[in-house]
């Protein structure tokens, strides 16, 4: 996001450079120069629906060229994600210890690419509320590269991951927590690869569609969390991410709704971003298996991860909000 304004602005300041140079734009020419400078310049700054026109253009074009089940982002960095499920027992709070869960970005040598918590409510049959809980440790080939070596020539970065989800497993149920390993084929999926993309979601059926949103991760989010948690979709999946340097993290959140009707223009939630254009890729790095990163990292405020209540199972939704 950075970048992408950085670029932005530098275009602008070379139109605003055009239109001085070609001051005080008495000939035709010049007056061409103006024109273009100012088309540009409005090309780069208008902003619409929560998102400037240039992203609009560019994500309309991409979904066009895109083509269902193509998700693969190129790259020579071999990655592994690991999944612990987790629960509280019933006697104690059941809020996720997260500060501690943040301290697994680095330790016992090995570096984590990203570390996420991911909570998926349903409701049975019945109409009871569910919830279900994991906890995804993501690690890096190119991070771990010299505690690979020590371990073994061949480099074995998934057996790697599992001994740094064992040990947080491990972490876990000694403070009364149960945390088990999750096979991929195991777990639910957010949305089936197959299913056709459109601007404001994916449809999966007749009358299945999800939808992806970015959330600010500020002051408010304990809140918007809450809010997030008793909308009334058929499935919701919330997903806080920590990543970055053990001593500067950064944080995203992300959450998928799943609804019986085409999903609106705007987020259904204030405080939501709908990933206009780009539901596919979003949902894709929500996958419990995934190994990409979720957009909108930044900097994670100080006592933030203490201040959120995330309960592992229905039980303690209410008390959380």
């Amino acid at each position: 996001m950075r970048q992408s304004h950085t670029g932005r602005i530098t275009l602008a300041v070379l139109a605003a450079v055009a239109v001085g140079m070609a001051y005080p734009w008495q000939s035709t020419r010049e007056r061409w120069v103006l024109g273009v400078a100012i088309a540009v310049l409005i090309i780069l700054v208008a902003w619409w629906r929560g998102m400037f026109i240039t992203t609009m253009l560019r994500r309309r074009i991409a979904l066009l060229a895109r083509r269902p089940g193509r998700t693969h982002k190129p790259g020579i960095d071999v990655r592994t994600t690991v999944l612990l499920r987790v629960s509280a027992p019933d006697a104690e709070a059941d809020h996720v210890p997260l500060t501690m869960i943040a301290q697994y970005l680095h330790r016992y040598g090995i570096r984590a690419d990203a570390i996420r918590v991911t909570s998926r409510d349903t409701e049975s049959d019945a109409g009871v509320p569910q919830r279900q809980t994991w906890i995804g440790l993501t690690l890096s080939a190119t991070d771990n590269l010299a505690a690979l070596q020590a371990r073994s020539p061949s480099i074995p970065l998934h057996q790697t991951a599992e001994v740094a989800a064992r040990r947080l497993a491990d972490h876990l149920r000694e403070i009364g927590w149960t945390a088990s390993l999750a096979e991929p084929d195991d777990v639910p999926a957010v949305f089936a690869p197959t299913a056709r993309e459109t601007w404001r979601g994916i449809r999966q059926g007749g009358a299945d569609y999800v939808a992806a949103y970015r959330a600010k991760a500020d002051t408010a989010l304990p809140e918007l969390l809450a809010v997030i948690r008793s909308y009334p979709a058929r499935e919701t999946w919330t997903t806080l991410e920590i990543a970055g340097a053990a001593e500067a993290p950064t944080v995203a959140v992300a959450c998928a709704l799943r609804t019986n009707t085409r999903p609106g223009g705007r987020a259904p939630i204030s405080g939501l971003s709908p990933q206009s254009g780009n539901h596919r890729s979003a949902l894709t790095a929500l996958q419990l298996g995934s190994t990409e990163r979720l957009d909108g990292h930044t900097d994670l405020p100080a006592d933030l991860l203490s201040q959120l209540r995330w309960p592992s199972s229905a039980q303690q939704l209410h008390a959380a909000v």
